[in-house]
């Protein structure tokens, strides 16, 4: 919720459902979309793993159980970032650990790569950012907002196996033979055909004769 009822950001995914077969990358985007309340507030951008169908993410797990400190490469700390879009940390703000690399472009979107695809990892992707503010030494929340993506994982189809190719000493041999053969074909009719044209000159000479 957002506090004194003014109008609050909201948190958008370019596609609701994405299919991807086993074995390649992906990259999940979340959108900030709206006003924040106040340019000077935090933001806390993280991401959760649901394999049950849950849209919320509500059991709060990890992806491929990494955990915030590694994803965001901030030890002890969220990936924070002001809300005019500029980087509080001096650090790139990516970290890739088992597959798992977050990103944000500092331009309201920021995203989750997942590489090597299984079909654990099959789910709902939930994107989460707090609003918060700091006052007095206390970090108090002001708004939270969240959206989802299913990621469905094709099982690979095995490739038909190529039918094997003849090495070109065969293939050179096999040609060879094909072509002797057609030759002693042809040598071997040669005196049938001599015959035949022999006995058709004969018949006509004694048609003449008679």
């Amino acid at each position: 919720s957002s506090a004194g009822g003014s109008a609050a950001f909201l948190i958008t995914t370019p596609y609701s459902l994405c299919v991807c077969p086993e074995g390649q990358n992906i990259t999940l985007t979340c959108r900030i979309s709206g006003p924040l309340l106040d340019r000077h507030d935090l933001l806390y951008k993280t991401w959760y793993f649901s394999s049950n169908g849950d849209q919320s993410c509500s059991e709060r797990k990890h992806i491929r159980n990494v955990t915030e400190k590694e994803l965001h490469h901030e030890p002890g700390r969220h990936h924070e970032l002001r809300g005019n879009g500029t980087q509080k940390s001096p650090l790139g703000g990516q970290a890739n650990h088992h597959g798992v690399e977050f990103v944000s472009d500092h331009h309201g979107a920021f995203h989750i790569v997942v590489m090597n695809l299984t079909l654990q990892d099959s789910g709902n992707y939930c994107c989460y950012v707090v609003e918060a503010r700091r006052e007095h030494g206390k970090t108090q929340t002001l708004h939270v907002a969240h959206s989802f993506v299913e990621l469905q994982i094709r099982q690979g189809e095995p490739s038909p196996r190529p039918a094997p190719a003849l090495p070109s000493s065969l293939a050179d041999i096999t040609a060879a033979a094909l072509a002797t053969g057609a030759c002693i074909v042809g040598i071997l009719c040669l005196p049938l055909i001599l015959l035949l044209i022999y006995k058709q000159r004969q018949a006509v000479s004694n048609r003449r004769t008679y």
